[in-house]
């Protein structure tokens, strides 16, 4: 499970001048209402953040993610494969 903690450690790694990031979270099995609370406040402390993709390999995720990209106000999409994602980035 995802916690809130697990997750800021992780974000604390993206430089904040980043344009884009890419996740994947294929592994997760379930998260923190706290970690979800968390990674939208995260995405929206983030002016210069064009797009974040995220890659899933439950369908569930994908709606959660729309709803976290809406939320945070960010170009934010779920895809299947990291190459699928990566090239979303570039293109944006």
């Amino acid at each position: 499970m995802l916690t809130a903690t697990d997750l800021r450690a992780a974000l604390a790694n993206v430089a904040p001048s980043a344009k884009s990031v890419l996740i994947d979270a294929t592994e997760m099995t379930d998260y923190e209402r706290e970690a979800r609370d968390a990674f939208v406040e995260w995405s929206r402390s983030r002016p210069n953040m064009k797009r974040i993709a995220i890659v899933v390999n439950k369908p569930m995720w994908r709606m959660v993610i729309s709803a976290m990209g809406i939320a945070s106000r960010r170009d934010m999409r779920a895809f299947d494969t990291p190459e699928s994602a990566m090239k979303w980035l570039q293109d944006g």
